[in-house]
């Protein structure tokens, strides 16, 4: 499959939440631990939130027993507003040598805050495609842990 190189998602979500809090949502190992991952559950995560500074989320889902790991650096640390991180998978196939941009805006809007997630550089639509289902799971999970409510199953 050829690579799409100008293959870019996009994905817009209001969180009745301020953006110092979903942005510590979207930043703190505390936090990614519980609504990271669409299928499964992290078993690791760590992050150095810092210009350079690198992250590594590893996934299990129970269903199949595989296992999913998502590292990258960090680009572009602007707390409360911006983040700007590479993304890759260690261990996939599809990924070798592919290396995605993923870059997350949180805009005050009153009590809320919008997150506009842009991410570019995908292996092949197909992996586009996946990954919006999966950023749309994720941010739904982390919907239900900035109010309170109980998370869907996914």
């Amino acid at each position: 499959m050829t690579p799409a190189k100008n293959d870019t998602l996009e994905v817009t979500r209001l969180f009745k939440a301020p953006r110092e809090r979903v942005f510590a949502a979207f930043t703190t190992a505390e936090s990614m631990n519980q609504w990271f991952g669409c299928g499964g559950k992290v078993t690791t995560c760590t992050t150095d939130l810092r210009e350079g500074g690198s992250y590594r989320l590893e996934t299990h889902d129970p269903e199949s027993g595989e296992v999913f790991i998502v590292k990258g650096v960090y680009q572009e640390v602007a707390p409360p507003s911006r983040v700007v991180f590479t993304w890759t998978y260690e261990g996939d196939a599809d990924w070798a040598g592919c290396e995605s941009v993923v870059s997350v805006e949180f805009i005050a809007s009153g009590d809320q805050t919008e997150l506009h997630l842009t991410q570019s550089g995908f292996p092949s639509a197909e992996s586009r495609g996946n990954h919006s289902q999966g950023w749309n799971t994720c941010l739904d999970k982390m919907d239900a842990l900035l109010t309170g409510q109980p998370a869907s199953a996914s």
